[in-house]
């Protein structure tokens, strides 16, 4: 019976404010089971709230949670996410305010990239621009003005621009808070540190009548900035941004062969319809969100990027059904092409649906999570050889990702192939260490192969990292093949050439590089670890500290 799972990010206090935040004021828990570390700096923490729903916590504050994962009662001060014995707290563990008022649950999929990205192609990020006027009702403007030019640059064959989740998603690795407007200084460090070319912040101010836009185009490689203005009246900023847009473009791919004409004689969004649509962005309450965005398609109905929306909104609030009603209204030619297709075969793939979500996935580029998630479809629909097939791909893509490996080691061990199984098994382990699901299929399929103590061992390690998986020694297995809820198009390979991993000691030197190398290793996260170490040895070639740690690295995941 397939799993029903959310994406849930932890936060700080700090990030109140950030949007799809919710604080329950009474939160009840049958069980919180032992963090694994899932990805890059991140733990991955299930939290079982009944028998037919879960919840995925896949980022933690590490500022605010230890490593190490003690035992804690339910009047504890602060939760850091241990296994919580049931029959202590029997159906329900109240958990005091002041650990609500410590961790938010944060319910959303981040869905990110609009358009594969080769290494050398131009990449770009767009901050909101600053209300620089006395008129606060306009701040929605300068995320507006953001959104614009990011969907008009999407399109440019040789610009990689990122999204607005995108873009998300690089705050919350700092602690920057949704709404805060950054300085010069963190938007330079934020540039340096996600593989970009270029960054564009701003400013707008003015009246009604006399009103001002002014974008600072920064060339993170040259280190110089330029400035563009544009001004006009306020009800024309559509517009005025869309002239903007195209003076950017010819700055950051000069010599551009796309006309002027393609941004200016474009028919641009009718004012009313695109303010709905940037208030529901910024919105916190999902609902209200909903509305905007449909009164939105009202007023504008072939509104693509509010119909995208509408069909991400419903899959946070697992809709599967409706998120796909919106997501099939778009054409084919929106630029979110590639991401409706991966949310379209998500959504089937949660109804169950598996053979369209097979076709939806089959239109994508195939990787490495494409080729996972159709692995996991055609596994569910019973075609075992093929969904093995899709794994190994993934696999030779991505060498230093755990969840392929384990997959089929999973299958394996199901069609009694102790070998494969054994095989697969512990390469999972060799890139990602306490992994409990892996520790105890491998477990099990040493008994089977009548390596007793060898079991014994790895059956015992896995029940003390998972109450949920020592359940499995009396009860029949459930559904373990893995898929991802969220995906880039973008390749580690894509998003760091060399001139990019160079720029990135601007903003972390070799010391603060190999404290990310350390905190993976010690999170037992050693694919990552390799990952982050062979970029390290491409700048800084001569560390011998980064030797040191990668022998560390290479032992520590060859023990068991």
């Amino acid at each position: 019976m397939m799993r029903n799972m959310h994406d849930v990010y932890i936060l700080s206090s700090q990030r109140e404010r950030n949007r799809d935040v919710m604080l329950p004021q009474r939160l009840f828990l049958r069980l919180i089971e032992l963090p694994e570390i899932y990805r890059k700096r991140t733990k991955l923490v299930k939290v079982s709230m009944r028998a037919d729903k879960e919840i995925l916590v896949l980022r933690i504050d590490r500022c605010k949670i230890a490593h190490e994962i003690p035992d804690v009662g339910p009047d504890t001060e602060f939760i850091d996410f241990p296994d919580i014995d049931r029959d202590t707290h029997k159906r329900c563990a109240h958990y005091n305010q002041g650990v609500l008022g410590r961790i938010l649950i944060y319910l959303a999929i981040t869905l990110v990239a609009t358009s594969a990205a080769q290494a050398d192609s131009s990449t770009v990020l767009v901050f909101p621009f600053e209300n620089l006027s006395d008129d606060r009702t306009l701040d929605w403007i300068g995320e507006g003005i953001s959104e614009l030019i990011i969907s008009r640059l999407q399109t440019e064959p040789g610009v990689y621009t990122f999204s607005r989740e995108e873009r998300l998603a690089a705050y919350e690795k700092f602690g920057i808070p949704e709404s805060a407007m950054i300085t010069r200084a963190t938007a330079l460090k934020l540039g340096w540190s996600n593989g970009l070319d270029n960054i564009i912040t701003g400013t707008f101010s003015g009246t009604a009548d006399d009103f001002h836009v002014l974008a600072r185009l920064v060339d993170l490689e040259a280190g110089a900035a330029s400035q563009i203005r544009a001004e006009g009246k306020l009800q024309d900023v559509i517009p005025l941004t869309t002239t903007l847009s195209w003076q950017l473009l010819r700055k950051i791919i000069p010599g551009t062969a796309s006309p002027e004409s393609d941004y200016t004689a474009r028919p641009p969004t009718p004012r009313s319809p695109f303010e709905n649509y940037i208030r529901a962005l910024l919105s916190p309450d999902l609902q209200k969100r909903i509305d905007l965005l449909q009164t939105a398609v009202r007023l504008y109905p072939q509104y693509s990027s509010a119909l995208f929306q509408l069909g991400r909104t419903f899959l946070v609030q697992r809709d599967f059904t409706m998120s796909n009603e919106w997501l099939q209204k778009l054409p084919a030619t929106t630029p979110d092409r590639r991401q409706v297709l991966f949310m379209t075969g998500l959504n089937y793939f949660y109804l169950g649906q598996y053979e369209r979500a097979i076709t939806a996935l089959q239109q994508l580029p195939q990787v490495p999570d494409v080729l996972l998630n159709l692995g996991a479809a055609l596994s569910r629909k019973g075609d075992m050889t093929a969904a093995v097939s899709m794994w190994k791909r993934a696999a030779s893509l991505d060498p230093l990702g755990s969840d392929a490996f384990f997959n089929i080691g999973y299958v394996s061990y199901l069609k009694n192939d102790l070998d494969a199984a054994e095989k697969n098994l512990v390469e999972s382990l060799k890139l990602r260490g306490r992994d409990s699901e892996a520790l105890f299929l491998l477990g099990r399929t040493y008994e089977k192969q009548g390596r007793s103590e060898e079991s014994r061992k790895l059956l015992s390690q896995a029940a003390r990292l998972s109450e949920r998986v020592e359940r499995w020694l009396k009860q029949p297995l459930p559904k373990l093949d893995r898929f991802v809820a969220s995906t880039s198009f973008r390749s580690h390979d894509d998003a760091w050439n060399d001139r990019r991993l160079a720029r990135r000691t601007r903003s972390q030197d070799l010391a603060s590089w190999l404290d990310v190398v350390q905190v993976d290793l010690d999170s037992y996260s050693f694919g990552e670890a390799l990952r982050e170490l062979r970029d390290v040895l491409k700048v800084f070639p001569d560390s011998s500290e980064a030797r040191f740690l990668l022998t560390e690295v290479e032992r520590r995941r060859n023990l068991r």
